[in-house]
């Protein structure tokens, strides 16, 4: 019973962490994009949106700059994929 109190939250916390993305990536302008995908199959582009939008804010920060001029767009998981996300912004 001890283990699976513990194995609950580990869980939940990997499943928080799982989101692959390949970075922030210019697209000129000043506009920046960053795409993401769950590894986990748990979670929803929602899920997956937080996650970047948690990236893309520190990406502004360690400019000294703020997040703003977002969009994103998401795809939810089936059978043959993975959730995923995508958002666009820029720091000012």
């Amino acid at each position: 019973m001890k283990k699976l109190i513990w194995t609950i939250p580990m869980i939940a916390s990997l499943a928080a962490c799982a989101t692959d993305s390949a970075g922030v990536a210019p697209l000129g302008d000043g506009r920046y994009l960053i795409r993401g995908s769950d590894l986990t199959g748990w979670n929803g582009s929602g899920d997956v949106k937080v996650l970047l939008l948690k990236d893309a804010g520190e990406f502004c920060a360690k400019q000294g700059k703020e997040l703003t001029g977002v969009r994103t767009n998401g795809l939810e998981a089936n059978l043959i994929r993975a959730a995923s996300a995508e958002v666009t912004f820029r720091c000012k």
